[in-house]
């Protein structure tokens, strides 16, 4: 199989950003950047220059509907998430290239290049989010694999996988998704995207995302919700601000290929 370059890699994950974003356009589903996206279109209107994946968010209503009439026979671009594959093990989507092999170096499970997307759903409380990032942890660790891992960790990763020996990484993700769709979006005076929580952060009031507005990524215009700034605050802290040199590094440990009878 031929490597994918990083070049490439970007053009093929803004080629799935688009398709998402004109699918929803014209089947009136709802979608805004989120994330480092989100941070990379206000900052630098395209990626984070070290920054290597593109994220976006759907209200839970839009996401469930976008997940069940995106595939369609014959489209290289493909919905995956625990609905479609019992074998899944994110509690989130994502959207790929089915003419591509991404492996994820430090997780199990191989997909291809792929755009992450996430549910917003309404937030009652910290302790939900709190509950969630447990089972978080615990998936990590499920899935974990020991590729160039430090003896430590892979000590550590041996004996949560041994007590998390009775369940499997589909189902854990399914717990999260379960506990992270328990209130209707906007349906609380607080909302956010927190099938997959960083922290408290991501609970905002609903106010947030009351409306969108376009914002440039990469040359083209996408959704964004009116209250962005907001949002990034109360997750990121002064977003605008660069972190020191040294952490200007991507968190992303993969490697792509193209399948080898992908005619490009």
């Amino acid at each position: 199989m031929k490597a994918i370059t990083s070049d490439e890699l970007k053009l093929i994950q803004l080629d799935l950003l688009q398709k998402i974003a004109d699918f929803c356009e014209s089947h009136g589903l709802r979608y805004f950047l989120c994330g480092g996206t989100l941070i990379g279109a206000i900052r630098h209107k395209g990626y984070i220059p070290w920054d290597d994946d593109i994220d976006i968010a759907m209200p839970r209503q839009d996401y469930d509907l976008f997940v069940k009439t995106f595939n369609q026979p014959g489209n290289y671009c493909q919905v995956v998430n625990l609905d479609t594959n019992s074998d899944y093990a994110y509690s989130f989507a994502k959207v790929f290239d089915n003419r591509t092999v991404l492996k994820e170096l430090h997780y199990q499970g191989d997909i291809g290049v792929y755009v992450d997307l996430f549910p917003a759903d309404g937030v009652k409380d910290a302790g939900q989010i709190y509950k969630i990032q447990m089972l978080r942890k615990f998936l990590h660790t499920k899935r974990a694999n020991y590729y160039k891992r430090k003896i430590s960790k892979k000590i550590i990763n041996t004996i949560g996988k041994l007590l998390l020996l009775p369940f499997s990484a589909h189902q854990i993700a399914r717990w999260m998704d379960n506990e992270a769709r328990k209130y209707a979006f906007c349906s609380l005076p607080k909302a956010g995207v927190i099938a997959n929580p960083f922290g408290p952060g991501e609970m905002v009031d609903k106010s947030v995302f009351a409306s969108d507005i376009y914002q440039e990524f990469e040359g083209r215009k996408y959704r964004i919700p009116i209250g962005y700034d907001t949002w990034l605050r109360s997750i990121y802290g002064d977003y605008m601000q660069l972190p020191p040199e040294e952490d200007r590094v991507t968190h992303h440990t993969f490697e792509a290929w193209w399948k080898e009878d992908t005619q490009k």
